[in-house]
């Protein structure tokens, strides 16, 4: 049953890709490697999610291996390395955690009577959903420059210059 699941995120991550991909205007040569890198980023997502990995680690390591295979690809394709990689990422962004801030943010400012223990333990999830979505943006931005910064050298650009 697990197994079932998790195919059927990475399609629908993979489906995300694409629909992020058109929505930037990327060009349409590029929108089967963003379809497979979109779909690997999520599968290793919620893989790790079912062995019991934190969300954080799982979609930091979901990050880099998009940002490693699409710098690879963006060399095999000849496209920019980020026009591959920025939206095969996008479906691993937390959208629940950001949601549930602004939700709580929404009960916080619309009653004004709430015992302590309540302000305190509302608070205190507002807090706990903002920060893990913006670890987790932070490591999926980290996650996909990883590559870049350390193979700065090989890039497309410096390939093209070479063979003219």
């Amino acid at each position: 049953m697990d197994y079932i699941y998790l195919a059927l995120k990475a399609l629908a991550g993979g489906t995300a890709a694409i629909g992020f991909a058109i929505l930037f205007n990327t060009d349409r040569s590029s929108l089967l490697t963003i379809f497979f890198l979109g779909a690997v980023g999520i599968f290793i997502k919620i893989g790790g999610l079912l062995f019991d990995l934190d969300m954080i680690i799982t979609s930091f390591l979901g990050a880099i291996f998009v940002g490693f295979l699409s710098y690879y690809f963006a060399l095999y394709i000849k496209k920019p390395p980020l026009t591959i990689a920025i939206p095969s990422v996008i479906p691993m962004v937390p959208g629940i955690f950001l949601y549930r801030m602004m939700i709580g943010f929404v009960k916080l400012v619309d009653s004004n009577e709430f015992s302590e223990t309540e302000f305190v333990n509302l608070l205190s999830d507002i807090c706990s959903n903002g920060i893990k979505a913006l670890f987790i943006l932070c490591f999926l931005a980290i996650g996909i420059s990883s590559p870049y910064l350390l193979f700065r050298k090989n890039s497309v650009h410096y390939i093209q210059k070479d063979k003219f």
